[in-house]
């Protein structure tokens, strides 16, 4: 069923020629009525990275094209990945100046709905691929909270991990088994190549190989964050805790040497996790908002916070 609102786009794209040749191919696919499930199409146009994000901040879009060459944003994937951490629901669909199938690859594991070579825009299947992009976001989203396991690790997504603790929380409470909540942050290797990304990715899949080891189940794992994993543990100690991460954080960077890449550094910090009743009857701990974001150990709604450790190179 068609719709009378316009389909939104966001399109980002300093170079003033090849803007102007999407223009023209997007008012083709108006012109011929290609877009199918939408009347007509709103074009926004911006030229630099921070102007995107501006307008992914403020509004909403249905879809968005983004060249990974910006004069404000010299690495490529850092583009994608700050223009994705902004869009919401929106697809996006990178459009690419010459063919690289490393870097298609690294784009479309990070998330975007596909890449396209800008000298081989023409209205018709650009506008199916569109179509599709925006389909198979759609689906991705109303999945969103079905899709527990982390694709690169393994381990929990932040939901997954967020809605397992919450039952664990609820456990703890009554059995009066103490929780206690660990923040483990991996310092991000220089993104400067594709190479670098590579060994970033595989670095974090050795990190979830070494958390998964020294914590077996019923510890919970997850990836909370794009270098940052959470573990909640049952039973244990803070010192018991602390002595396994110190020698879990040890056995990454040791794994990071042994290939021979910058191996950064392993960071960790642990909190009580006290599970207490308000007025109406609900737990009020926040897993979400006890974990907060990249770059920190806790929030600072965190009930205690315990000694961090910090592993140099």
């Amino acid at each position: 069923m068609s719709t009378s609102r316009p389909l939104r786009i966001l399109l980002v794209e300093d170079d003033l020629e090849n803007e102007h040749l999407l223009s023209e191919v997007l008012i083709e696919i108006e012109g011929n009525r290609q877009w199918c499930n939408w009347r007509t199409a709103s074009v926004l146009h911006v030229e630099q990275l921070a102007e995107a994000l501006d307008c992914l901040r403020d509004s909403w879009f249905d879809l968005v094209l983004l060249n990974l060459s910006l004069p404000d944003s010299p690495v490529l994937l850092d583009s994608f990945r700050k223009v994705s951490d902004c869009a919401r629901s929106a697809p996006i669909v990178v459009l690419a100046d010459e063919e690289d199938p490393n870097l298609a690859n690294l784009l479309l594991r990070e998330g975007a709905q596909d890449v396209l070579l800008k000298s081989e825009l023409e209205s018709a299947p650009l506008a199916r691929s569109l179509r599709y992009a925006i389909e198979r976001q759609h689906r991705v989203t109303m999945m969103g909270p079905m899709h527990f396991e982390d694709d690169l690790t393994g381990v929990l997504t932040r939901s997954g991990f967020l809605s397992l603790g919450a039952h664990y929380v609820h456990f703890s409470r009554l059995s009066r088994v103490p929780l206690l909540l660990a923040s483990i942050e991996i310092s991000e290797l220089p993104k400067e190549t594709l190479e670098d990304c590579e060994a970033r990715d595989l670095r974090l899949l050795r990190a979830s190989e070494e958390l998964r080891c020294a914590f077996e189940p019923p510890a919970v794992i997850g990836r909370v964050g794009r270098t940052r994993f959470a573990l909640m543990t049952a039973g244990l100690t803070e010192t018991t805790l602390e002595a396994l991460l110190n020698r879990t954080a040890l056995a990454i960077e040791n794994a990071a040497r042994v290939d021979g890449r910058p191996s950064g550094t392993v960071r960790y910090s642990i909190a009580k996790i006290q599970s207490e009743i308000n007025l109406e009857g609900n737990l009020e701990v926040d897993l979400d908002e006890m974990l907060g974001q990249d770059g920190n150990e806790f929030a600072e709604s965190a009930h205690t916070r315990a000694k961090t450790a910090m592993l140099a190179d």
